[in-house]
């Protein structure tokens, strides 16, 4: 028996390993199920904490991945992490309780709030606010850039209308910012201070805000991008009152369920307040909460993310008094993580099944060398491979490279082939001002030509484009079925990129996108034996495998599960 000493950072590590296990939930047959999904995918891109109460007990509370790779801390229950736009339910709230208290009414109009306001928007009530049907603009400026409230409220107010009030749904956090001015303007204290002391104290919630808890104790976790390590939230100037009462509030998966206990009851609000908060108004958005129904009845819930990689998610469901709290700290791909993982949790919460990932050993397999470089496929093709972190990364040239590495056969590859080459021909056209096929493509045209062609037109005046690529198309990661097709705008001066989703010769959807280091198309794979790799796309559950050609101990060629081998390039070539 081998009873040779632990490196002092493996005991530290170690140790630190065994107390955070012991402080995590994870109850009964449905704690364990969640459990399960999340450590076999944490491999593969999960990072951040999970709670799920089930009829008022905690079966699952704990952390998976990272909260600072650099410092090796893990997540945690009691990580702090951002809230995203959840953020809006807690100034409705405080609407809400202002209303109760007599100081305000939601049918007040924003003139009894604020001098100068634009004649267009006086007939704009809190009402109107509440619900993103005011017609306001989104967003005032970057998240952490450095804004006074007052200069943000002029800036709102002056801002153009974006339809008349109460007659449309557009989102508006510019909106929420303006209620949070509110807010400060009724009770002539900060907003923080006055939602620490209505809400937040009563509830318990000791851990969420923006600057007033002791972060200091606490273990708050960084977030990571493409882009890389944003850092944490404290690190950044504040405050921005392009962020206040909209977004990216720190909390606890704790502390938000205090916070479901808090107004399962009526420490907070009354009964007909909650009854009013939760009643939705168009596009199914109440007062800082989307209220769905759902096969086990009403959920009202709400999601969060940033730019910079994090993510959060909220969904409650009363008459069986189900919670799930999810807070991430990474992207994925470049794209948001809790929307991939989304729908597999609700699965797993009706009992229902979800394809898993194999188990990934804890120790990378010793005799694989780890496959790096250019790889080259019969076609033309390359895949470039690059190794961080125990995981290959692998990123494809076009689309070959892209069947290659992500479609599970033949007849899709070929249905890609045909869906690039239809919406090449469709940007052309449009490249020239011809928005007519683009239009033509589209399901749902009578509802969806107007938003697509002013989303175009909104991406040529940003871009100024001179030449549009498809890039490629791979399994969507958003609707079943479907492909996702990539295309790029290249101006002289700037690139944009956007997603359009094709199912059955059809556009069905069109989303930003940012592809950077191969985001969205690239995949990565991790060794499970010394000669093989597995990669799990968390979007659909698919496992993909992949075969290391090993020649006199190196890497050589790739063999995807198509069967196809991609050979390795030479260094000079």
């Amino acid at each position: 028996m081998d009873v040779s000493p632990q490196p002092l950072h493996q005991l530290e590590e170690n140790c630190a390993e065994r107390g955070r296990l012991m402080s995590e939930i994870v109850e009964g047959v449905l704690g364990e199920r969640i459990n399960t999904y999340l450590s076999r995918i944490a491999p593969f891109g999960f990072s951040g904490a999970v709670l799920v109460a089930d009829r008022g007990t905690i079966v699952l509370n704990r952390g998976y991945g990272l909260a600072d790779r650099a410092g090796r801390i893990p997540n945690t229950r009691d990580t702090i992490l951002s809230l995203g736009s959840i953020t809006k339910q807690f100034t409705a709230a405080a609407i809400m309780k202002l209303e109760m208290q007599g100081h305000l009414r939601t049918s007040d109009p924003i003139t009894e709030f604020f001098a100068d306001v634009p004649g267009n928007k006086e007939g704009v009530t809190l009402h109107h606010v509440l619900t993103h049907t005011a017609g306001l603009l989104n967003y005032t400026g970057e998240d952490y850039e450095m804004a006074g409230r007052d200069e943000t409220v002029v800036q709102i107010l002056q801002s153009l209308l974006r339809f008349p009030p109460g007659s449309d749904f557009a989102y508006s956090n510019a909106g929420y910012t303006l209620l949070a001015a509110v807010i400060e303007q009724v009770t002539g204290r900060s907003y923080e201070e006055h939602l620490r002391d209505e809400l937040f104290i009563p509830a318990g919630m000791h851990s969420t805000g923006y600057r007033l808890p002791d972060w200091s104790a606490m273990n708050v976790a960084h977030w990571y991008s493409v882009q890389g390590d944003f850092g944490t939230p404290l690190d950044k100037p504040y405050p921005s009152w392009h962020l206040m009462g909209n977004g990216d509030m720190l909390s606890s998966t704790g502390d938000m369920h205090r916070w479901h206990v808090a107004l399962s009851g009526d420490r907070i609000l009354s009964e007909a307040a909650k009854a009013r908060m939760y009643t939705p108004d168009l596009r199914d958005y109440a007062y800082g909460w989307e209220v769905v129904e759902t096969a086990r009845g009403r959920c009202l819930q709400h999601s969060g993310a940033s730019s910079h990689g994090s993510s959060a998610l909220f969904k409650r469901w009363p008459n069986d008094d189900l919670v799930l709290v999810v807070l991430c700290n990474t992207d994925h791909d470049g794209e948001v993580l809790v929307s991939k993982i989304e729908a597999h949790l609700e699965s797993i919460l009706a009992s229902g099944e979800v394809a898993m990932p194999p188990t990934i050993p804890t120790q990378p397999p010793p005799l694989l060398e780890m496959p790096e470089g250019e790889f080259v496929l019969p076609g033309g093709g390359k895949i470039t491979a690059t190794t961080d972190s125990g995981a290959v990364r692998l990123v494809p040239s076009n689309q070959e490279a892209i069947d290659w590495l992500l479609m599970p056969d033949e007849p899709q590859a070929m249905d890609a082939a045909r869906t690039v080459e239809k919406t090449q021909a469709i940007m052309d056209a449009a490249l020239v001002g011809d928005t007519g096929p683009l239009a033509d493509s589209l399901a749902n045209r009578e509802a969806r030509e107007a938003g697509v062609v002013r989303t175009w037109q909104a991406l040529v005046a940003e871009v100024n484009p001179i030449a549009v690529t498809v890039l490629g198309a791979r399994p969507s990661h958003y609707i079943d079925e479907s492909l996702d097709v990539f295309t790029r705008c290249e101006g002289r001066e700037k690139v944009g990129y956007f997603v359009s989703i094709w199912r059955e010769g059809q556009n069905v959807g069109v989303l930003p996108a940012d592809i950077r280091t191969g985001c969205g198309l690239g995949l990565d794979a991790r060794p499970v034996t010394p000669t093989s790799l597995v990669a799990y796309r968390l979007s659909d559950a698919r496992t993909s495998e992949f075969e290391v050609v090993v020649e006199s101990a190196t890497p050589v060629g790739l063999i995807s599960q198509r069967g196809i081998e991609a050979k390795r390039l030479p260094p000079s070539e």
